[in-house]
């Protein structure tokens, strides 16, 4: 049976460019991924599943040693059949992404990209759910613009080595979300920001019956904003950082979450030292301007 590092998915579905830009990254590392993508979008789902339906995983690509399948399910169920069916149960990573715009703070629970994690740690495997924000560094619910994938894969492909080489603790994922502008590719520990919703701001639609439900996206600059407190996933992401939320679903087990910490504060230390050693003995470009 094929061994795999990695079962990779996510929610934008299996021709989404996120997902071709980190799958390209991880193989190209040498890291033996399984994708198993949905057929098409499925955002905001969160940890939806399928129930009743039979879910049949379809591969696009035979003869590559990288597979991907395809299935008519949700985030959740692509790692249901790659963990349960045995298609990928030799995989010790679920990588969930790269997501087409941010999963932060509060906004993070309604993300089938984390969802897609969340089901990955809760079968026992360790658990990366990993997220793009838009190029106009705009904080809204729905990104609607495009995205730089580069540097949040390249720093993606060496935490998912470092989470291979180091299992993170059992019933835990790490929530990442790369900016829109990077400062210096540093990785930063956060937690998660909240928003302020104003019920005043969402007006009903109204219907030949009446009132109806209110039409959440219909202005993107009414969205709620974010507290953006120091120590957040929104405050590093506006300072150009990447961040990293560790989330413990290892309910009641204090100790988890505390080992989750300390384990999550050593292994950003070593990529920012790492990091910061190549940034070191990066040649500085010339200022192509000159005083007179």
């Amino acid at each position: 049976m094929t061994t795999y590092d990695i079962l990779l998915t996510n929610d934008d579905g299996f021709q989404s460019p996120g997902l071709a830009a980190i799958r390209d990254a991880l193989t190209q590392a040498g890291l033996r991924t399984l994708t198993i993508a949905p057929d098409s979008p499925r955002s905001g789902t969160s940890r939806s599943a399928s129930f009743r339906k039979p879910i049949v995983p379809r591969l696009v690509n035979a003869g590559d040693a990288n597979p991907v399948y395809v299935i008519d399910g949700t985030p959740v169920d692509c790692v249901r059949v790659g963990v349960i069916s045995g298609i990928g149960a030799s995989a010790r990573l679920v990588l969930s992404g790269i997501n087409e715009g941010a999963n932060l703070g509060d906004d993070a629970t309604y993300s089938s990209t984390l969802g897609a994690a969340v089901e990955g740690a809760l079968l026992g495997r360790s658990a990366l759910s990993v997220s793009q924000q838009s190029r106009d560094g705009r904080f809204r619910l729905v990104d609607l613009t495009g995205y730089d994938f580069e540097s949040t894969a390249t720093i993606t492909v060496r935490l998912a080595r470092e989470m291979l080489r180091q299992p993170p603790p059992a019933r835990t994922v790490l929530n990442v979300n790369g900016p829109a502008t990077v400062a210096n590719n540093k990785l930063e520990i956060t937690r998660l920001d909240r928003r302020r919703w104003d019920k005043n701001v969402f007006e009903p639609v109204v219907t030949p019956h009446g009132p109806g439900w209110f039409t959440f996206l219909s202005d993107s600059n009414q969205d709620p904003v974010f507290e953006c407190k120091p120590g957040t996933d929104v405050a590093a992401i506006t300072r150009g950082l990447m961040s990293i939320s560790p989330l413990s679903f290892a309910w009641g087990e204090w100790r988890t979450q505390r080992h989750l910490h300390s384990w999550s504060r050593r292994i950003v230390n070593e990529l920012n030292r790492v990091i910061e050693s190549e940034l070191a003995h990066t040649p500085q470009r010339e200022n192509d301007t000159h005083d007179a």
